[in-house]
């Protein structure tokens, strides 16, 4: 599944976002930690869905 996404950072901190207005998206703690994984994912401190 292909999802578009947006990487923000500031102040030390960043994090992967997602529009999820529409409530498709549905993530369970471990596909979090994958899209967050510095080295294998996006890397980023977390997610945010909009």
């Amino acid at each position: 599944m292909k999802v578009e996404f947006y990487k923000y950072h500031g102040t030390g901190n960043d994090f992967v976002i997602i529009d999820n207005r529409e409530g498709r998206i549905q993530l369970n703690q471990a596909q979090i930690a994958s899209i967050c994984h510095r080295r294998f994912g996006v890397g980023a401190d977390g997610l945010m869905l909009l």
